[in-house]
C-alpha cells in the first residue's frame, strides 16, 4: 500500500488573517516571497492554496495535449476566415 506523501502542518491565524506557510511546503511548491497564489474554498470548508504558475502550467499542458505541437490553431482560424472571405467575394 502506498503511503500518502502529503505534508500536514498546524498553524494559527493572526489578527490580520495571515497564516505562515512552513518552509518545507514553500520549498516543495517553489514559492518565493512575492509569489502569487490562488486560494480556493471548497463547499466543505476545505481551503486549497496553489501557486498560480502551477495552475497556468497545468492549463498549458492540457491545451497542448489537444493537438499537434507544430500546429497553431490561430493559423487554422485565419485560413478558414480567408476562405470564407474569398467565397463572399465570389458570390
Amino acid at each position: 500500500m502506498a503511503r500518502n506523501s502529503a505534508l500536514r502542518y498546524t498553524g494559527k491565524l493572526d489578527k490580520a488573517g495571515r497564516v505562515v506557510i512552513p518552509a518545507e511546503i514553500r520549498e516543495k511548491a517553489h514559492l518565493q516571497p512575492g509569489a502569487t497564489v490562488t486560494i480556493t474554498a471548497g463547499p466543505s470548508g476545505r481551503i486549497v492554496l496553489e501557486p498560480t504558475l502551477a495552475i497556468l502550467r497545468q492549463a498549458q499542458e492540457y491545451f497542448l495535449s489537444l493537438g499537434p505541437a507544430d500546429e497553431l490553431w490561430s493559423d487554422e482560424v485565419l485560413a478558414e476566415r480567408r476562405q470564407e472571405a474569398r467565397r463572399e467575394i465570389e458570390d
